[in-house]
């Protein structure tokens, strides 16, 4: 019988996600699968909302849809709890995020890291709608197995696509591609220097080369590499740690600079 020996197609988890926040009121809110929000208490000057992955973490074959929108507000977007990228024996997990920034919005993009396991296979594109009288924060940091656990990442498949516009012209685009064996990626001088820890932290705003000024002397003091660079009204931060915990420690340091306010509550710091 045609089919018999097939293997029968795992379940796999999905998610999606939109919001939409217009000055004071929530136009819209919609969420299926395991793509959760929440609306913890605002305590600091931005609203605060959370995402939930409620499957405990992303394998192959699964697919999640993210659209945020804040327009007239100030809005920060964070996760409940690190993302956890796991072994994969079938086809790429995807993960789509659209973001989106208009009249005038304060939005920041501070999920927790992402933690990639050995094996683990994961397409992810980030996009950004800005326009140009709008503020944004964008920052993604990638832990390569778990220090503390000993673990060790040999091969995964790890692609991050990135392409933010401003009042619909691009003006930052960037690609990561870890493919392969990761050790011999990541030891590379020119590559990962062998880091743990790899995160980029992009300002966009017209205030952007003030805060340049601002994260000076704490990138002099970072125990990580740590390189920024400004033009066009945007500054841009990249960090490489061989220690994952020193690592986020310069990286709360300069989220704390640039924001001028507390890191999320949900942050176990």
């Amino acid at each position: 019988m045609d089919g018999q020996n097939e293997s029968p197609e795992l379940q796999r988890a999905r998610g999606s996600l939109s919001f939409h926040c217009s000055g004071d009121k929530i136009k819209k809110l919609y969420q299926s699968g395991s793509a959760k929000l929440m609306l913890p208490k605002t305590y600091g000057e931005m609203k605060e909302v959370v995402l939930l992955n409620t499957s405990g973490g992303i394998t192959g074959g699964d697919q999640f849809d993210v659209t945020m929108e804040a327009e007239d507000c100030a809005i920060l977007a964070t996760t409940q709890t690190a993302e956890r990228l796991y072994r994969s024996n079938t086809k790429p997990a995807k993960i789509n995020i659209m973001l989106k920034a208009t009249k005038g919005a304060t939005f920041h993009w501070l999920p927790q890291e992402t933690i990639v396991f050995d094996g683990a296979e994961v397409d992810r594109t980030i996009r950004l709608d800005m326009t140009l009288d709008s503020t944004c924060l964008l920052a993604e940091t990638i832990i390569l197995g778990r220090q503390a656990m000993g673990e060790e990442i040999k091969d995964c498949h790890f692609t991050d696509q990135w392409r933010l516009y401003r009042d619909r012209k691009l003006f930052h685009a960037e690609a990561l591609r870890i493919i392969g064996d990761v050790k011999d990626q990541i030891a590379a001088t020119a590559g990962g220097n062998n880091a743990r820890l790899l995160s980029t932290i992009i300002y966009a705003g017209k205030d952007a080369e003030e805060k340049k000024g601002v994260i000076k002397p704490w990138l002099e003091k970072a125990s990580s590499c740590t390189a920024a660079s400004f033009w066009d009204d945007r500054l841009v931060i990249r960090i490489l740690s061989t220690h994952a915990q020193s690592g986020r420690s310069d990286i709360n340091h300069l989220l704390t600079a640039i924001r001028n306010q507390p890191l999320p509550c949900v942050w176990q710091i």
